[in-house]
């Protein structure tokens, strides 16, 4: 397992999202070497004596200046030892997170051990291996850098995930969150991430604005993400999916996510905003669920093929075709004891199993409440609320958070 890890961690191919959605499929971006700025020429002659006095007093200078913005951390004139100082203190609570599907990045930001990624980064997987620093840059992984994590909360509308791991290496210490007011067009802003599985790599660029309720789609999902995203100028490639934007203070104040495929430079990060709303909400937030599937083909008339008493002769049963292709894909089922609710079964893809559940408490077929199995593997997911009684919910909430309720 582990050599499989250390072989994912080494990808250079990998795409976190499909190649079949642009906006995923992230391309490497040229960076040009800064040019130093030429020192102008005196226009007077000076006495070599003075020169020499002058210069040595100039050293001295520097020397106590770059002493001085040593012991203020990230503070001070040299945009080098700045930025090398932020990705040291930064870069150790910033992992590699590997599932069977791919990898991304993420951030310790709570003395709960968990960690801040993208929803779209650990995908349906419940447990993922996640990968801590090596205290060297020249290190291999050791075994107690890799630890096992276990996704706690989901946003699929603002591709939010949190995974908690059981254990953390030694020195790690969480990232601290900023605020909206540490967002401002113009600012310096870094990122660190596993660019096409290349890990630990640093980049850094601007602010270029902020967008209030962005939408954009991508990966296996039918559901369209929205939140307040930060653009950015920042260079950023698949596998620094889930990782931090990073003020010049060090602090995150956004979660890197996709970028524009068409057009150079365009990067977004979901905004610090909506990650401290997703770590507030008690709940997950998941997509709206598609009505595609159940619904029935265009110039497709439902059409009966079976009706009379189930399987157990304990309700009346009318099962149709709804796609025109010959099967059974919607079950009515009218129980015999007048107590019971009418329910219907419903087949959305088509693979014999009921993915989802309406029922009617008053049986006069307007809907009160539904199940839905949202990623078709047999446990329901979400319950739905039908307060106009149409098919279409009003309202969610998470299938294990109604179990508890209806326990009680």
């Amino acid at each position: 397992m582990k050599n499989l890890i250390l072989l994912l961690v080494g990808m250079n191919s990998f795409f976190c999202y499909s190649q079949n959605f642009s906006t995923y499929q992230l391309e490497p971006q040229k960076i040009e070497p800064r040019k130093s700025s030429n020192v102008g020429k005196h226009n007077h002659i000076i006495d070599v004596a003075s020169q020499n006095l002058i210069n040595t007093r100039i050293n001295t200078l520097n020397v106590v200046s770059k002493l001085q913005n040593a012991d203020q951390g990230f503070s001070g004139d040299s945009r080098g030892v700045r930025d090398a100082a932020l990705f040291k203190s930064i870069a150790p609570s910033v992992v590699l997170i590997v599932t069977k599907d791919g990898l991304g990045t993420g951030t310790l930001i709570n003395n709960n051990r968990e960690i801040l990624t993208n929803w779209h980064v650990v995908g349906s997987n419940k447990i993922v291996s996640v990968i801590f620093k090596p205290e060297k840059d020249t290190q291999k992984v050791s075994d107690s850098e890799v630890v096992q994590g276990t996704v706690v909360k989901l946003d699929q509308q603002a591709d939010l995930a949190l995974v908690r791991v059981a254990t953390i290496p030694l020195g790690r210490k969480p990232v601290r969150l900023g605020n909206d007011s540490d967002i401002q067009i113009g600012l310096d802003v870094h990122a660190i991430g596993h660019p096409k599985g290349e890990s630990w790599s640093y980049t850094k660029g601007v602010i270029s604005q902020y967008r209030n309720d962005y939408e954009w789609t991508g990966g296996d999902s039918s559901g369209k993400h929205q939140a307040n995203v930060i653009q950015t100028q920042t260079p950023i490639n698949p596998g620094n999916s889930g990782g931090p934007l990073i003020s010049d203070n060090g602090l995150i104040i956004g979660v890197n996510s996709f970028k524009n495929i068409d057009t150079e430079g365009i990067n977004f990060a979901v905004s610090i905003e909506d990650v401290r709303n997703f770590l507030n909400r008690k709940e997950n937030r998941l997509f709206p669920p598609s009505y595609a599937k159940s619904k029935a083909e265009p110039n497709c008339e439902w059409k009966v093929v079976f009706q009379g008493k189930s399987s157990d002769g304990k309700s009346e049963v009318t099962t149709y075709d709804t796609k025109c292709d010959g099967n059974v894909n919607v079950e009515l089922h009218s129980p015999y004891e007048k107590t019971e609710p009418i329910y219907m079964n419903i087949d959305r893809n088509l693979d014999k199993r009921t993915d989802l559940k309406l029922f009617s408490f008053k049986r006069d077929m307007k809907w009160d409440l539904s199940f839905w199995d949202d990623n078709f593997d047999g446990q329901w997911d979400r319950v739905g609320y039908h307060e106009d009684g149409n098919s279409k919910p009003s309202g969610y909430e998470d299938f294990s958070s109604f179990s508890v309720k209806t326990k009680k």
